[in-house]
């Protein structure tokens, strides 16, 4: 019988267990989960609307292939990333407001309402775009082209958008819709504002304040949450409470959750 032996170097014994530890493994993602509260008037907290939104860190060379490759090609790269959509989702409470008008030369009142709804489609993206500062972020609701959590592209305006209108009991008259309906950043299942004034009924399209919320802030230094508040211009009065946590767990914590 013969007795084999072998003999390795140190940096062969390095090697295989850098092998061995190394095989299988896969980078952690990193998510970004995002609530907004959005109210009106700051003054009627319960006319509010709320977000909820998890996004994922995608490095912009995986998102943009071609752009990337090119960069490569003349010496370059492409740094920091986007933020995917991974999902989205709405609410909005009921609510009812009356202004005065005049009608026939007469004081009146218009009336405008909307009833409680639940999103259908809620389209968000962002993006880490400072390559030297991994903690500063931007955040915003669009209907522009999106990221998916798997890579693709697509545009929310591309896909079929269907709006029925305020259902007509037997013998009675159909409502007005008015305005255009169009694909937007939230949607609601039921879509509709309604309008009554000087005997006259009609709606139109519910466009949520949460389509314009935009956002650029930045994590602190060896923090992983962002809670803050901001109000648009005077004359707009549109008030937001905002939170972004910074995660390794793609379940967000507070998912359809109306506190904060």
């Amino acid at each position: 019988m013969h007795l084999l032996s072998f003999r390795f170097s140190a940096s062969t014994v390095l090697l295989f267990i850098f092998l061995l530890t190394g095989f299988g493994s896969v980078e952690a993602e990193t998510y970004y989960h995002v609530t907004v509260k959005a109210m009106r008037e700051p003054s009627d907290p319960d006319d509010c609307e709320w977000a909820w939104v998890t996004l994922v860190e995608i490095p912009k060379s995986r998102a943009y292939p071609s752009e990337a490759a090119l960069a490569q090609r003349y010496g370059g790269s492409l740094r920091g990333s986007v933020l995917a959509l991974v999902r989205a989702d709405a609410w909005r409470s009921s609510h009812r407001h009356t202004s005065e008008v005049r009608c026939n030369g007469r004081r009146s009142e218009m009336v405008v309402t909307w009833r409680e709804s639940r999103g259908e489609r809620v389209y968000a993206t962002g993006g880490l775009d400072d390559p030297n500062d991994p903690d500063k972020i931007n955040f915003g609701f669009t209907s522009r082209e999106i990221l998916d959590d798997n890579g693709r592209w697509f545009d929310p305006r591309g896909r079929s958008y269907a709006v029925a209108g305020v259902p007509v009991p037997a013998g009675g008259e159909p409502v007005e819709m008015r305005g255009d309906y169009h694909i937007r950043a939230v949607n609601y299942l039921d879509p509709l504002k309604h309008y009554e004034r000087c005997g006259k009924r009609w709606v139109e399209q519910f466009i949520s304040v949460l389509d314009n919320f935009h956002l650029s802030t930045s994590f602190e230094p060896g923090e992983n949450e962002i809670f803050g508040q901001t109000l648009t211009s005077p004359a707009r009065k549109r008030f937001y409470v905002y939170q972004i946590i910074r995660s390794a767990s793609r379940e967000h914590p507070h998912w359809r959750q109306t506190t904060m």
